[in-house]
């Protein structure tokens, strides 16, 4: 993808870095040519020691052109790879079914890949140039000892791949090691979170528990560095022990070029030549072990963003072209939902049914309501209708169409929802509009959104009204109480304008007379449009053209409030215990 993203700049530092990484062998051969032509001993380039120097400070400034050009060129990489791989990583998220968001699993993956792409990404391609022009610069420096001993020089690669080995080994377990304790990780990182969270502070402060918290945090950490510890002591014995090896064999090789130099067989300036090429190789070779390791280290963590953007979602949605996509709509325009002896588990649930033979039939325009107690499948009904999930049996039809041979573009256009665990979104009022919107929207039309939810009885007292920045962290960003946050999602639900508005809970933290005044609303506004919602309060329920009470994943009634008085069944009781609860004195 960086190549795609940036191919020029990637080439171009690819070239310089290795130009650059070949400093250390113009030093040896200047040292060797400055000995030699000061002694009268020919040289390789035929110069005299101020046409060396000469030619010294020429590449010095050569050198200092290329590293501004490199830096430069590495603010160009890192600017055009970070917008990229952010586009391609909300495109592919995009592309995911709204259950993979309920996977524990399948959320680390994406968390850990985004927390990727800020900075591994960076650092692996850094240590992709760094090898690449490390390992230039230790074939050279290689090469050069073959001029003394092909065979030593053989010898010595040999010996260096021992503590490569041994380090590559050693990156591959700190990588398992997080791997294996991501759980840990992310419980140390939420724990952390709470005691530095403004929601959470308050009730900690309250309750003096940074103690406790306090030794959750050393218990957790302690747990993931033991074995940490364990993988550095293992580690360092190991590399010490393998260190041993090259070393023995630099002291070989150093002995043989000054038995050399003794014997008169190599001139001075050689002798210096190979002498300080040991120290220029193992520089390199210890920059390329480094790199090395630093790749092999980062290509594990890069693995992971490899493996959220080969992520496969749950469910498949069709692809159509855009005629056949246009005839879908019109053919969906005033849905009527259908649900036919479904019934649904839940993966991993042992077979145990959430929902058991649900037959619901919900004409265009009805304003019907889901009741139950905890568990009872109503949201259960409403994530299949999302098709978050498919149903384990029977279907679900749109205007007589299976809900699986909509695409996901086409089916999303007939929804607009409040889940009850809703988003708070710190942008400004008009871009939290805007967004559910999926267009501009005029300043009358803001407005009435606003209205519809309550929300612009404190939105047109803020600084900038529409254009009010929210989220305290932000300059000049306002705090919302969480009543206030809920009639904002209200109004982005209702700026959607989609024929079926489907609500989870959506005033369980609004005051009774907002909460009375927005459901006025719906009933009025929603006449022409089909209004699903749940809620514990029947206060909100009673006013519902239909009424549906579930209980263990079964519908067990099903009608007016009325009529469900009067049968005297689940509902009543239901209905009775919350109105004895207001009647208390």
């Amino acid at each position: 993808m960086v190549w795609k993203a940036a191919r020029l700049y990637f080439i171009l530092i690819l070239i310089f870095t290795t130009f650059l990484a070949l400093a250390s062998v113009v030093n040896t051969i200047t040292f060797k040519e400055i000995i030699d032509s000061a002694t009268g001993t020919h040289t390789l380039l035929g110069l005299s020691v101020f046409g060396v120097i000469i030619v010294r400070f020429i590449y010095e400034i050569l050198k200092k052109t290329v590293e501004g050009i490199v830096t430069y060129c590495w603010q160009l990489l890192d600017i055009k790879q970070v917008i990229f791989m952010h586009r391609a990583f909300v495109d592919k998220v995009a592309t995911m079914d709204l259950a993979s968001f309920e996977n524990p699993a399948t959320v680390g993956l994406i968390q850990r890949a985004f927390s990727r792409l800020q900075f591994q990404l960076k650092l692996y391609i850094q240590s992709i140039v760094l090898m690449l022009s490390s390992s230039v610069e230790l074939l050279v420096a290689v090469s050069i000892f073959f001029l003394a001993s092909p065979v030593l020089a053989v010898l010595i690669i040999l010996a260096n791949l021992v503590p490569i080995f041994v380090r590559s080994q050693y990156a591959y377990g700190v990588f398992m090691i997080y791997r294996a304790d991501d759980e840990t990780r992310r419980k140390f990182g939420y724990t952390a979170n709470i005691v530095t969270d403004r929601e959470t502070l308050p009730e900690v402060k309250v309750d003096r528990a940074f103690s406790f918290f306090k030794e959750k945090l050393s218990n957790i950490y302690a747990q993931f560095t033991q074995k940490q510890i364990k993988n550095e002591k293992r580690f360092q014995l190991y590399n010490t022990l393998a260190e041993y090896v090259p070393t023995l064999m630099i002291f070989t090789f150093s002995i043989y070029i000054a038995s050399q130099l003794i014997q008169a067989k190599i001139s001075t300036g050689l002798f210096v030549l190979l002498f300080t090429n040991i120290f220029t190789f193992q520089g390199a070779l210890s920059r390329f072990s480094q790199y090395l390791g630093q790749l092999n280290l980062n290509g594990h963590f890069i693995d992971e963003i490899r493996e959220f953007f080969e992520l496969k979602p749950n469910i498949t949605f069709p692809t159509v072209g855009e005629t056949q996509k246009a005839k879908l709509l019109k053919k969906i325009k005033n849905p009527k939902i259908v649900f036919e002896n479904v019934s649904f588990a839940y993966p991993n649930s042992q077979d145990k049914k959430a929902l058991e033979n649900i037959n619901l039939t919900i004409p265009y325009g009805q304003n019907l309501a889901l009741i139950g107690e905890n568990g009872a499948g109503k949201t259960t009904l409403v994530k299949l209708l999302l098709r978050m999930y498919d149903p384990t049996e029977g279907r679900i039809l749109i205007n007589d169409m299976d809900l699986k041979d909509l695409p996901e573009e086409v089916l999303f256009t007939l929804y607009s929802t409040l889940f009850q665990s809703f988003g708070k979104f710190n942008l400004t009022i008009k871009e939290n509009l805007e967004m559910a919107a999926g267009n501009n929207l005029s300043e009358e039309e803001m407005i009435k959104c606003l209205k519809f939810s309550n929300a612009w009885e404190f939105v047109k007292d803020t600084k900038n009204k529409l254009l009010q920045q929210l989220g305290p962290e932000y300059k000049d960003g306002t705090d919302l109480s969480g009543g206030q946050w809920q009639r904002i999602a209200i109004a982005r639900a209702y700026a959607k304008s989609a024929a079926v508005l489907i609500l989870d809970e959506p005033t369980s933290a609004v005051d009774a007379k907002s909460e009375m005044e927005i459901f006025d609303r719906l009933n009025k506004e929603m006449k022409v449009n089909t209004l699903i919602f749940i809620s514990h309060r029947f206060s909100t329920i009673k006013d519902a053209e239909k009424i549906v009470v579930l209980d263990q994943g079964k519908i067990i009634e099903e009608g007016t409030h009325s009529t469900l008085m009067n049968n005297k069944g689940k509902y009543f009781n239901l209905y009775t215990i919350q109105a004895q609860r207001y009647q208390r004195d």
